[in-house]
C-alpha cells in the first residue's frame, strides 16, 4: 500500500496498523474452521453410529476436513 493509503486506513480504523489485524483475522478463520469441523464431525459420527453413513463416508469427511485445515494454515498463517 502507498503512504496515502496507509494514512487513510489508520484514520478510518482509529490508528490500527494493517499488519496488526492480520493475526486477528487468521485467528478468526482458524477458529471458525475448527468449529465447523467439530460440528461436521459430530453430525457425521451420529450418522455413522445410526448406520445412515458408511465408514467410507466418515473417512472421506475426515480426510477432506484435515486437508482443508492444513491448506488454510499453510496459506494464511504465515
Amino acid at each position: 500500500m502507498s503512504e496515502s493509503q496507509i494514512n487513510a486506513f489508520n484514520i478510518a480504523s482509529g490508528n490500527v496498523a494493517p499488519t496488526s489485524l492480520h493475526p486477528l483475522f487468521v485467528g478468526i478463520l482458524i477458529a471458525l474452521l475448527l468449529l465447523w469441523s467439530g460440528w461436521g464431525l459430530l453430525h457425521v459420527y451420529q450418522g455413522y453410529a445410526s448406520e445412515r453413513i458408511t465408514e467410507q463416508g466418515l473417512i472421506r469427511f475426515v480426510i477432506r476436513t484435515v486437508l482443508l485445515i492444513v491448506i488454510s494454515l499453510f496459506l494464511f498463517a504465515q
